[in-house]
């Protein structure tokens, strides 16, 4: 369309009513309301602008109303009667007309490699800056593609610079800089496709050093011109940024970055984001767990085998799940793209890894109450009558001992355990299988396995009831452990820390009331009746207060008491140091209540 006709101007406007005509328009066509009518009227605006600004400096009296070359040909022959050359007289051409047509035959007969030659024919023929006009005029067509043309005219013609020989305009020197930084952007997004950034950097620094970028608003263009380049394309690192903003002395702090500002707020919150993906990056390619983020980065973004993630979990306090959490929250709010670097990263399944570390004291005291219950109480009770007050401190007494004497040598064998600890997992994924190993009791061959056999040994002195109940316990802490059901316990611990929590106060006075109560029985026993009996009678008159247990006559009167008694059979195989034992205790209960029936005689 005439650019005239579409601005609404006669073609002899002058510059100012150009620009009043343009700002109306400009309130009508919105570039985010129809950005392709907005590009028609810049456009024309650029044109007749130019226009109007030469108009003095030409003699051209044709205002650019219709495209010159052959669709003018082909409307002047329409238009015209067909006649032979002969009738027609041809009208003379005057020096304007004859420099312009050459200068229009030299520019579209011009490459990047006849450049300097044609240059030449049009100085020689008086039409240099007509020439170099219509050259312009080629060199910013929309649909112009020869990047090498333009090129070439910027360094032979010297455009852009104090050197230049041709007047261009203000508008038409910001679209020529915009069609050279394009062209340069090509070589430069390829460098950014191949991850390429030294290389990037180098075109970016030789492309500064250009002259024609060398006044101060072209390279405010360039600076304008790399933001939004880096805002339209991916694939560049938070250091590439930060050597960018050096190398144009950009600096968020001090308010120093081109226009305009949304598009340098996103660039930087970009710049953030790649920043901490690469630090998350590095901490994975480490491939190390010893500080706080390391262990964060294999459980969520790289967790693995389960069996690795209960190994690395084991040695995780409450930094690490703190530090998970705030990575979890940190990709769902903020950068959720963060997932397309990670893809393997699970944001959940460490949570189910999170349980509270096991107290060894209070398992190690649960084992020996079990262990008192099921075979110390029994087995005293095969040798003989047994009180509810003894059994009773017995079970709370026991354990206790036992406890404090386990964590006590556990303490004394950790250091030998910590200088061995290597060898010591090697050897124990080397013979040890998996669901004994990791994840299940998660036991280690010498740590745990010298300890545990070193107790089976000293506990096989009190019998095979003994080993067999330790070894029923051992099986049942394999398979029962809460280290291999940490989430099935996880409740049941709750509700227990729950109710010592609230009731604690209640416990500790019971306990007090219950030692108290068997600490004053067993100084103070109660008052039995004498039982009838008649061979015991016989055995009390045998047993004389200064008999020797440890004689013959003592072991032929305990013979003659298992015979008599309710069950011979439990006392028959009975040993000589047994019977000694046995023979104590009668003679020092009938000695007892022969002394209570002489106090109750009085």
């Amino acid at each position: 369309m005439n650019p005239w006709t579409l601005l609404g101007l006669n073609d002899d406007a002058d510059e100012r009513a150009v620009k009043r005509q343009y700002a109306k328009l400009l309130k009508v066509t919105r570039p985010d309301d129809d950005p392709e009518a907005f590009q028609r009227l810049r456009e024309a605006y650029e044109r007749v602008l130019d226009w109007a600004r030469n108009r003095a400096d030409e003699d051209d009296p044709y205002p650019p109303t219709v495209a010159e070359g052959p669709a003018m040909e082909r409307s002047l022959k329409t238009a015209m009667p067909a006649h032979s050359p002969s009738d027609i007289v041809q009208p003379a051409q005057d020096a304007d007309t004859f420099a312009r047509q050459a200068a229009r035959q030299l520019v579209e007969q011009t490459t990047a490699q006849n450049l300097t030659h044609q240059h030449r024919l049009a100085v020689e023929q008086g039409c240099d800056l007509l020439f170099q006009r219509r050259l312009l005029d080629r060199c910013l067509e929309v649909d112009s593609s020869d990047c090498d043309l333009l090129k070439a005219a910027i360094q032979e013609l010297q455009w852009l610079t104090p050197w230049q020989s041709l007047r261009i305009s203000a508008d038409r020197e910001i679209q020529l800089t915009q069609r050279l930084l394009d062209n340069e952007g090509v070589s430069l997004e390829l460098a950014l496709t191949e991850s390429k950034e030294r290389q990037f950097l180098a075109a970016l620094q030789e492309l500064t050093q250009q002259p024609w970028l060398a006044s101060l608003e072209r390279r405010d263009q360039l600076q304008r011109w790399v933001m939004f380049f880096l805002h339209n394309h991916k694939g560049w690192s938070a250091a590439l940024f930060d050597r960018v903003c050096e190398l144009f002395g950009w600096d968020d702090r001090k308010g120093v970055f081109p226009e305009p500002e949304f598009i340098w707020r996103h660039l930087v919150e970009r710049c953030e984001k790649y920043a901490y993906i690469e630090h998350w990056q590095r901490l994975l390619a480490g491939g190390k767990t010893d500080s706080v983020e390391e262990k964060a980065a294999r459980l969520v973004l790289q967790p693995g085998r389960k069996v690795d993630r209960l190994r690395l979990a084991r040695y995780c306090n409450a930094d690490v799940w703190i530090a998970c959490e705030r990575l979890c929250s940190t990709i769902n709010h903020r950068y959720p793209e963060m997932l397309e670097a990670f893809p393997e990263a699970d944001l959940q399944s460490w949570r189910t890894l999170r349980v509270e570390p096991m107290n060894a004291a209070v398992w190690t005291w649960i084992g020996w109450m079990l262990f008192t219950a099921l075979f110390m109480i029994p087995n005293e009770m095969m040798k003989g009558p047994l009180d509810g007050v003894k059994a009773a401190v017995m079970l709370l007494m026991y354990p206790l001992f036992m406890t404090g004497l386990c964590l006590f040598a556990m303490r004394v064998w950790r250091p030998v355990c910590l200088a061995i600890e290597e060898a010591d997992e090697w050897i124990s994924d080397l013979l040890l299988p998996e669901w004994l190993h990791w994840p299940a009791s998660q036991a280690l061959l010498v740590r745990h396995g010298v300890p545990l056999v070193l107790i089976g040994v000293i506990l096989h002195s009190q019998g095979p009831a003994a080993q067999l109940c330790y070894s029923l316990l051992m099986v049942a802490w394999v398979f029962l452990s809460p280290y291999r059901h940490p989430q099935v316990y996880a409740p049941i611990r709750e509700a227990v820390k729950t109710f010592l929590h609230v009731n604690a106060r209640k416990i500790f006075l019971s306990i007090v009331v219950i030692a108290a109560f068997a600490i004053y029985a067993s100084l103070n026993p109660p008052i039995t009746k004498p039982a009838p009996a008649h061979h015991s009678e016989q055995t009390a008159q045998a047993l004389p207060g200064q008999l020797d247990c440890s004689s013959e006559q003592a072991m032929e009167l305990m013979d003659k008491e298992c015979r008599n008694a309710v069950l011979p059979e439990r006392c028959a195989d009975y040993s000589r140091e047994q019977k000694i034992s046995q023979c104590w205790r009668l003679r020092t209960r009938l000695q007892r209540e022969l002394g209570i029936q002489a106090t109750q005689g009085q």
